[in-house]
């Protein structure tokens, strides 16, 4: 498997991906930044159940139609009948200067939009492009939308709570105007988690590692713990591979309609055991993403499976433990990472298998370990990635996820 190496600085490379519509940067700021290594996904190839998928369905796309052309941002529900977006994409996108436009055509709230070419399942709404209130410091904007049915479509719940080192995100949006898409790979509040926010803009800024694209504007920054709306996602430092957001904390207390989402009752139900890789497939030098979200009563064991059948213990003590709320933990190896995973040139090509283990009372005894792992090998092979094995001392979950070395 790649080696594990220890980098001399954990600092994270940076590709720029900017709608050609949008200003020009100053000082590094572009309005969307992609964070190299890490991993925006289809929502869609997750279960409907998921937590993300739920809250992911009162998200939408925000067609945004001038007399100089399109433009698309993202917009999730807020109440029956309010969107929130930033300000710079609606009314904004007037004062740019890049797109030339002097008047707004028509704004659509496109909901549902989860997988390309299912048009049958997204429902269109119409949106006055005149705000209900909008600040240009804060970068937000509060629309009207009519007709949603909030059962198909529920609002996401708002949190005026502080952003700390390390919290785990979640951002849910459209990219370039796509499918909906998940940043959730590395995704977590930086360090530290607040600036002062730039002299244009009044208050702070959330700093965040999630990877995100144009079209991403106007997402939700989702406090997966607590599965609530902590920031207003808006734009990125290509200098420092830092993406920004407003604090959710600061609208709240500026805004006449938007309200805080009452105290959650009963606790989330922990999230399902997960693993991912990132990217899918790489070459001598690339550098492997692992983040693996598992119950927090799980002793877990790392191991990678060659396309020979090679199994290459990992060691835990590589990865950075973060606690995701009650009952869930997640074990990471990001860029930002203390350690780093690299494909070496004498590493096996070909198709590998990595993923975890886990018991509550662990299986690191050997014999139970190499037990386990030929049942999982077995189960593997059939194409099932995630499961559990039953062994004479009790079951072992396992979860796993394929890569490719070239």
């Amino acid at each position: 498997m790649p080696r594990v190496v220890r980098p001399f600085a954990a600092a994270s490379a940076v590709a720029l991906c900017l709608l050609p519509a949008q200003a020009p940067a100053q000082d590094g700021i572009q309005k969307e930044l992609a964070i190299e290594g890490y991993n925006n996904e289809a929502i869609y190839t997750y279960a409907e159940s998921s937590d993300f998928r739920r809250l992911g369905r009162g998200v939408g796309k925000l067609q945004i139609r001038t007399d100089a052309g399109e433009n698309p941002c993202t917009a999730f529900l807020v109440d029956a009948t309010h969107i929130l977006t930033n300000y710079h994409c609606i009314p904004g996108v007037l004062e740019d200067p890049r797109i030339g436009a002097t008047e707004i055509t028509s704004v659509t709230w496109i909901a549902g939009f989860v997988e390309p070419g299912r048009d049958e399942e997204t429902a269109r709404f119409t949106v006055n492009p005149v705000p209900v209130e909008s600040s240009a410091e804060l970068d937000y904007s509060v629309l009207e939308v009519t007709g949603v049915p909030t059962d198909r479509f529920p609002p996401l719940p708002l949190s005026d709570a502080p952003p700390v080192e390390g919290m785990p995100f979640w951002i849910i949006g459209h990219p370039m105007g796509k499918s909906q898409h998940i940043s959730r790979e590395g995704c977590r509040a930086a360090r530290p988690p607040l600036e002062k926010a730039p002299e244009a803009q009044s208050g702070q800024r959330v700093r965040h590692t999630c990877d995100t694209l144009g079209g991403n504007s106007g997402s939700p920054i989702i406090d997966s713990s607590a599965r609530r709306v902590i920031a207003l996602h808006n734009s990125g430092n290509r200098n420092v591979g830092i993406n920004y957001g407003i604090p959710m904390a600061e609208i709240l207390a500026q805004s006449k309609v938007l309200k805080t989402a009452p105290r959650p009752g009963p606790t989330p139900k922990p999230l399902p055991m997960l693993m991912s890789a990132f990217p899918a497939s790489l070459g001598v030098g690339g550098e492997l993403s692992l983040v693996a979200d598992m119950p927090a009563d799980c002793t877990p064991a790392f191991v990678d499976i060659s396309p020979s059948l090679q199994l290459t213990p990992i060691p835990l003590d590589i990865f950075e433990k973060v606690d995701l709320g009650p009952g869930q933990t997640r074990y990471q190896v990001t860029p930002t990472s203390r350690y780093a995973v690299v494909v070496q040139e004498q590493d096996e090509k070909g198709e590998h298998r990595i993923g975890y283990l886990c018991s509550s009372s662990g299986v690191s005894d050997a014999e139970q370990l190499k037990s386990a792992l030929r049942l999982v090998v077995a189960d593997l092979n059939k194409g099932q990635l995630s499961g559990k094995v039953t062994l004479d001392g009790g079951t072992v979950d396992y979860a796993f996820k394929s890569y490719v070395i070239e």
